[in-house]
């Protein structure tokens, strides 16, 4: 886990504070980052898991994302296959 920050959201009567944070894994030379978020245990909206909210893939200095909620949801190792299938043949 890295860049790890809280933040709260627009509410004044019940604070809502969301933690955001990043995850980074290397596979066939391709850094692929995910970028997670999820509600503070004990604030309005904590349901105790974490989504993912994009993934970034990086080789060769080309950039390729995933923001597709429909990919997204299917989790890590899904992402990771469909990042490097969008590299390949570089």
């Amino acid at each position: 886990m890295t860049n790890f920050r809280e933040e709260q959201i627009n509410n004044i009567t019940e604070p809502c504070i969301n933690q955001y944070w990043e995850k980074e894994v290397e596979k066939e030379n391709v850094k692929i980052t995910f970028y997670y978020w999820k509600r503070k245990e004990g604030y309005k909206g904590f349901t105790g898991e974490e989504r993912i909210m994009k993934v970034i893939g990086v080789k060769d200095n080309k950039k390729r994302m995933i923001k597709s909620g429909w990919t997204i949801n299917l989790g890590e190792g899904y992402c990771i296959e469909q990042m490097l299938s969008k590299f390949k043949g570089m």
